[in-house]
């Protein structure tokens, strides 16, 4: 077995932490990122100890001072997201507190409540969209954190026999959830608006993963909320370089800016398809386990997820063919930088590397969380 040296449950909070890290360092490459580098490191040393943490209420402190130095980074771009993140926070200090006196019911749903809050699920998203509408690399961090925060959740509040009585409810609320966004992306006039759609359609996806859990999904559940923030991470990034290279982009029209930006082209391409379960990268992966999960307990939010990927995969080609293709545009703006082509080979290499070796996640995650 991968790890076996050194205990494969042992190794799994620091695979969230890499991850998380990876996420940290990626959102270094949008134009706003030098007001955040020192709030970074600090959330990067919390995570450290809030991941690795044996103790459930130490490992929710230490996430609420997370989604508080989140807040107050992100106050002066973004007032509603800042509002969102500071309510995320007193959830997760409240799943603290009730970890802490053994009152398990109210830490799971405080805990559900924070991750709904980071993720996006509507129609609690509007304080995330709107932060990843105004600086991509805060949007980047806090998803890192909010893998942090789901790995937490799985860990210490998910084995309760609450999360297996309600397993069934939240994964057909996560399905909606997953649709409705879905639907609205197909009607976007602006690149930015997809994004949002794309958020939204995400979160839903993440609460059914977390909602199927209950049942011993753990494994599942967590290689879904790594490859959902990973992917959403990068098609933001991609997002943000294009609108500073072409100001807001409209959907109206064929843009033709392939020529102009074939990397950028090609990595939007990429991680866009991530979000839809590409073969070969760890979203295929992660939506087969996914949907297995998902059949066990409710057949209807099964064909819901399911049309809403085919829904978003059908948003994203829109969006791609919108921006991208026709007759082609010049720009006198560069291509990606080289800061920006390491940050997405970054993430492009983690997603491909668990789709190939999913274990490498699964074996230490299922070593810790059970099945």
């Amino acid at each position: 077995m991968l790890f076996a040296a050194i205990g494969e449950a042992d190794v799994a909070p620091w695979i969230v932490f890499a991850v998380s890290v990876s996420m940290l360092f990626a959102s270094t490459v949008e134009q706003h990122a030098r007001y955040t580098l020192l709030p970074m490191v600090l959330v990067a040393v919390l995570l450290a100890v809030g991941v690795s943490a044996d103790d459930g209420m130490l490992g929710y402190a230490t996430l609420a001072l997370v989604a508080f130095v989140h807040a107050a980074t992100a106050v002066r771009h973004s007032r509603i997201g800042a509002i969102s993140l500071v309510l995320a926070g007193i959830s997760t200090a409240v799943a603290a507190i009730a970890v802490g006196s053994d009152q398990v019911v109210l830490a799971f749903w405080a805990s559900l409540v924070a991750i709904a809050l980071r993720a996006g699920v509507m129609p609690l998203h509007f304080g995330v969209v709107h932060l990843g509408d105004k600086v991509a690399a805060l949007q980047a961090q806090q998803f890192a954190s909010t893998l942090a925060l789901v790995f937490l959740h799985l860990r210490f509040v998910d084995h309760h026999p609450t999360a297996y009585e309600l397993a069934p409810i939240l994964v057909r609320i996560g399905a909606v959830a997953t649709l409705l966004p879905a639907l609205a992306a197909l009607v976007q006039r602006d690149l930015r608006g997809l994004y949002r759609c794309t958020v939204a359609m995400h979160g839903g996806m993440l609460l059914a993963a977390v909602g199927a859990a209950g049942h011993g999904h753990y494994a599942a559940a967590l290689l879904v909320s790594v490859t959902t923030c990973l992917g959403v991470c990068g098609f933001g990034l991609m997002v943000s370089a294009l609108e500073q290279r072409a100001g807001r982009v409209s959907l109206e029209g064929l843009g033709g800016r392939f020529r102009a930006f074939p990397r950028l082209g090609a990595a939007f391409a990429f991680f866009g398809a991530c979000g839809v379960g590409m073969p070969g990268t760890a979203g295929f992966i992660a939506d087969d386990l996914f949907l297995h999960a998902l059949w066990e307990e409710s057949v209807l939010g099964t064909v819901l997820v399911v049309l809403g990927s085919a829904l978003l995969a059908v948003a994203t080609i829109r969006g791609y063919t919108r921006v991208f293709l026709g007759p082609p545009c010049a720009s006198p703006a560069p291509d990606l930088l080289l800061g920006e082509r390491l940050v997405a080979a970054l993430l492009a290499i983690l997603l491909v590397l668990l789709g190939v070796v999913p274990n490498l996640i699964l074996g230490p995650a299922a070593a810790l969380l059970g099945s």
